[in-house]
C-alpha cells in the first residue's frame, strides 16, 4: 500500500482539490484521482465540512474508510470496463460508486440494515445530482456469508466474477467466492489490533498473495 505523511495543518474546510493533491503525492493513479473528482465524498458522509479529510469518519455504527485506504484499494483493484464486481460491505456507498464508475458492474453486499438503507440513499441522491453519469449498482440487504445461492446466479447471469474486495476484516474468504472469482482484496484478521490487507491472484489452480499492509477495518459478523 502506498503511504505517504498526512499534513494536519488546515485541516478546517478542506477541499476536494487539497485532498486530491495530497493524494497525488502518495503516488495514487491519475485514474484513480479522476473518478475520486466525480465521485464526490461529500454525498457520502454525515457531515459534509469532514467530507475532504483524508481520515477515516463515523457513519451510524460504523465508519467509513480513509481516502487513500480507498484510493489504494482501487488502484490495486486494476478495474476495467469490463469487470464483474463484487463488493462485500457497501458501507457509505463512497467505494461503491467509485468501483461502478471504473468497472462494467458492481454486486454489493451489506449485512447491516442501517448501513444499507443510508448507502442506498446515498447512491440514489449522487446519482440524482449527476445524471449524466450511469452507474450499474445492484444492492444487497444480505450476509455474504448465506448468499451462496444469490452468488451463484449472478455467475449464471453474468458468466463469471471478475474481481472481489471485503470492506470488513475476514477470517477466512468463503470458499464459494475464493474458487470462483480471479482477484480478491480482503483485510485478513491476524489479531485484535490490525488487519493484513490482502490482495490475492489466481494463478493456474491456486492464488499468489501480495501483501499491501497493515489496516484497521470493522471485523466480520454474520446474522443469527
Amino acid at each position: 500500500m502506498k503511504f505517504c505523511s498526512i499534513n494536519w495543518f488546515n485541516m478546517k474546510n478542506r477541499t476536494l482539490g487539497e485532498l486530491i493533491e495530497e493524494l497525488r503525492k502518495c503516488n495514487i493513479s491519475e485514474r484513480t484521482l479522476e473518478a475520486m473528482m466525480v465521485v464526490k465524498r461529500e454525498f457520502f458522509v454525515l457531515n459534509k465540512e469532514e467530507a475532504y479529510f483524508n481520515e477515516a469518519l463515523p457513519f451510524f455504527s460504523q465508519t467509513t474508510s480513509q481516502p487513500l485506504v480507498i484510493a489504494n484499494v482501487i488502484d490495486e483493484l486494476e478495474l476495467t470496463k469490463d469487470d464483474i464486481v463484487l463488493e462485500v460491505g457497501t458501507g457509505s456507498g463512497f467505494q461503491t460508486c467509485l468501483i461502478a464508475l471504473l468497472s462494467k458492474r458492481v454486486y454489493s453486499f451489506e449485512i447491516d440494515d442501517e448501513i444499507y438503507g443510508a448507502a442506498k440513499e446515498n447512491i440514489a441522491r449522487f446519482m440524482q445530482y449527476n445524471p449524466d453519469i450511469k452507474l450499474d449498482i445492484h444492492l444487497y440487504r444480505m450476509d455474504i456469508f448465506k448468499s451462496q445461492g444469490v452468488i451463484d446466479e449472478i455467475i449464471r447471469l453474468e458468466s463469471r466474477i471478475d474481481k472481489a474486495v471485503f470492506s470488513f476484516a475476514i477470517k477466512k474468504i468463503p470458499d464459494f467466492i475464493l474458487k470462483k472469482v480471479n482477484v480478491i482484496i480482503a483485510p485478513i484478521d491476524e489479531s485484535d489490533r490490525y488487519q493484513k490487507l490482502k490482495k490475492m491472484i489466481r494463478k493456474g489452480s491456486g492464488f499468489i498473495s501480495k501483501d499491501l499492509g497493515y489496516v484497521s477495518f470493522v471485523k466480520a459478523r454474520t446474522e443469527k
